[in-house]
């Protein structure tokens, strides 16, 4: 995919272009220009103030900030834009746009990210490529030069531009099961990142003639985060826990502190 502010700079024969609602350089807003020109293309609108509609928002300096981003994703939503795009370097996107899109409810299945990253050549970034995000992108713009052009470039995961609708997309599968059993014994639990927010922990230890159950529960993000003592009591239903950073939480690990022999049941959502 190809995007660029000076209409002259686009080549021809491109499977994807992407342009300008709004803006003042060049040849801004030049979106239509884009859908005229090359109409067997796939076409994406970005959008550089929040308070304008596209499929995407653009949020770097001299554009829009993290924290407008929830209420420009509501609205996208709302006209019919099932997976909007937000594009961001990719330092920005690990560091201030996932923990907005977590705090928002936002999951990571119903936005597409579209990071900025130069200089280590054609990519998507993602833990298994460059290492700058900490979850795999939609698609990444790797250089701003292509052809030698004022022209930036961008590949794009294949399904970038599947039509979805909020009944079909694919999220994880809740998680539930019954910690193991046993002093000391420990409960791992693989969260694919961006999917889940809180663990919640439940016990019928009076029917069962037990204590209460006492366990250690831990997340890891980019770090172990350790709740080293959570009671879980039967008479108090749920315990419930928040994770620290649920965009980048892929681990949770329990351990029993206490006899082990209380069943207790988890879910993750």
């Amino acid at each position: 995919m190809f995007d660029t502010a000076l209409n002259d700079q686009f080549p021809s024969g491109a499977a994807a272009y992407a342009a300008y609602v709004d803006g003042s350089l060049g040849n801004q807003p030049n979106y239509a220009y884009i859908v005229s020109a090359f109409p067997k293309a796939q076409h994406l609108s970005i959008a550089l103030f929040a308070a304008n509609n596209a499929d995407a928002l653009d949020v770097e300096a001299g554009a829009s900030v993290p924290s407008e981003i929830p209420g420009w994703y509501a609205r996208q939503l709302q006209r019919g834009i099932t997976r909007p795009v937000i594009y961001a370097s990719a330092s920005t996107m690990n560091g201030a746009i996932l923990p907005v899109l977590s705090q928002a409810g936002i999951s990571r299945a119903r936005t597409r990210l579209w990071t900025a990253h130069y200089g280590v050549g054609e990519h998507i970034c993602g833990p298994g490529s460059c290492g700058q995000l900490g979850i795999d992108a939609d698609g990444t713009q790797w250089t701003s030069s292509a052809m030698g052009l004022i022209l930036d470039q961008s590949l794009l995961a294949g399904d970038f531009f599947t039509t979805t609708t909020d009944s079909t997309v694919t999220e994880a599968e809740l998680q539930s099961g019954q910690l193991t059993t046993g002093s000391g014994a420990f409960t791992v639990i693989p969260v694919p990142p961006g999917t889940a927010h809180h663990i919640a922990l439940g016990v019928d230890n009076h029917a069962q003639n037990q204590p209460v159950a006492r366990l250690r529960v831990a997340f890891f993000d980019t770090a172990w985060r350790v709740h080293a003592d959570v009671v879980v009591d039967g008479a108090k239903g749920l315990a419930v826990l928040a994770f620290p950073n649920p965009a980048q939480t892929g681990v949770v690990s329990v351990r029993r502190n206490d006899a082990g022999l209380a069943a207790v049941g988890y879910v993750i959502y």
